[in-house]
């Protein structure tokens, strides 16, 4: 049995504006993508100023303080997971320097042997945070940068 030409060409009509539909999807999905990236590039990029310079007067409630504030980006990046969206390398950034920032505002609470093993804690943390950042960087297409400042702080203790 054969198909008449008419046939065929009015099937694809049809998935035409179906393809034109979902690569509009696929394109718009990746620009928001990209845009998530950068904002949270930002985010880690001005909380890491900020817990070095905290870490440097030893300002524990500023720890405090951008720990949470990156707490919000780990949750927002939780929710896409679970919603099935990947996981970027900026939010495991944010992940690591979060942790720094706890534990050293942790550490500067404390005294004596509990001090230690939280700044030690958070400076296992930051070489984390050292490669998630470079990773983060390539991702946000951005030039790679050498993210010590956090380091050099936390020895200075």
């Amino acid at each position: 049995m054969r198909l008449s030409k008419r046939r065929f060409t009015v099937m694809g009509l049809a998935f035409g504006p179906a393809a034109f539909t979902l690569a509009l999807c696929v394109a718009s999905a990746s620009a928001q993508e990209a845009g998530q990236i950068e904002a949270v590039y930002r985010k880690v990029n001005a909380a890491e100023a900020s817990i070095a310079k905290a870490i440097g007067a030893g300002d524990s409630r500023q720890l405090s303080r951008t720990g949470s504030e990156l707490g919000r980006v780990i949750e927002a990046a939780l929710k896409r997971r679970e919603e099935g969206q990947a996981v970027s390398s900026c939010d495991m950034a944010a992940h690591s320097l979060a942790y720094v920032a706890v534990s050293a505002a942790d550490g500067l609470a404390n005294k004596g042997e509990a001090r230690k093993v939280l700044i030690e804690d958070a400076r296992a943390a930051v070489s984390d945070f050292q490669k998630d950042m470079a990773a983060c960087e390539k991702q946000a297409g951005k030039k790679t940068g050498s993210h010590t400042s956090v380091e050099k702080a936390l020895r200075a203790l």
